[in-house]
């Protein structure tokens, strides 16, 4: 039985997207980091055509899943976003280097969920019909945003300190001005913190009117996730933080969501839930 159902977690149809997916982004990620390694930037084109065809192969791998509960569906579905919004932060910023941290999450995340084991075969279970797959595809997408974020904030510092040190080298020249950085890190927050807004309020709809079960970790982290980015987004946008300050807010944010979430996990390990 439990051989049958491992065979049946790992059908063709499910797994080779998948696995064509982490070879595109496997290969992505090697494109953004060989600059750094001394070796010729890529084309434009082949940068962003990459990870695009990779994610057309994720859609369709994610779109076979028939259970989006548990860890591993929660990691694809993430490391889906995270490609999809480093195209668009190249697409509409020029923001290459964001990949040099997308890249290598991505893949790992996917791998990670390759690891534990994709379930297609799991049925839905009770009271999480349509809109719990709803909420759960909000909230990673809100969780992404966060990410992206935190990544704007990360490429700004670097970039701040290479230019206080006057220092000219691959990171002065690969990562975009500081004004684009702090762009991005600001758009991430202001369409982040609605999109997890509605992902908990999605949540709550689930547990009170689809009457699924909703542990008290889900609910904590949830809503820590929720007070944490309205925090961020208010000393941006109230209290017109920029810069340094509100790179450092995003970076400090993301850390408190990552940390929290890593002592729930360890408080009740599991794969069967992301939480």
């Amino acid at each position: 039985m439990t051989a049958s159902r491992g065979a049946g977690a790992f059908r063709p149809v499910v797994l080779v997207p998948h696995l064509i997916a982490l070879g595109l982004y496997a290969l992505a990620a090697a494109l953004a980091l060989a600059p750094f390694a001394g070796l010729r930037p890529a084309p434009r084109a082949l940068g962003l055509g990459v990870p695009l065809l990779g994610l057309a192969a994720h859609v369709i791998g994610v779109a076979r899943l028939t259970s989006f509960l548990g860890v591993a569906p929660t990691l694809s579905m993430l490391a889906l976003f995270l490609v999809a919004l480093q195209a668009a932060s190249e697409g509409l910023f020029r923001a290459s280097a964001v990949g040099v941290f997308t890249g290598p999450l991505a893949t790992g995340l996917l791998g990670l969920a390759l690891l534990i084991g994709l379930a297609p075969e799991a049925p839905p279970a009770s009271g999480r019909g349509a809109w719990s797959i709803l909420h759960i595809t909000v909230s990673v997408f809100g969780l992404a945003m966060l990410a992206l974020a935190f990544i704007a904030a990360a490429l700004y510092l670097l970039q701040f300190r290479e230019l206080k040190a006057k220092r000219f080298g691959p990171v002065f020249r690969l990562f975009p001005p500081l004004e684009r950085l702090d762009q991005l890190n600001h758009l991430s927050l202001v369409l982040g913190f609605p999109t997890v807004t509605l992902g908990v309020l999605l949540g709550f709809g689930v547990r009170y009117a689809g009457g699924a079960s909703v542990d008290a970790a889900q609910v904590v982290w949830g809503m820590l996730t929720w007070v944490v980015l309205g925090w961020a987004v208010g000393v941006r946008v109230v209290r017109h933080w920029a810069g340094r300050r509100a790179a450092f807010a995003s970076i400090a944010s993301f850390a408190a969501v990552l940390l929290v979430y890593v002592a729930l996990k360890l408080a009740a390990p599991g794969t069967q839930r992301f939480l």
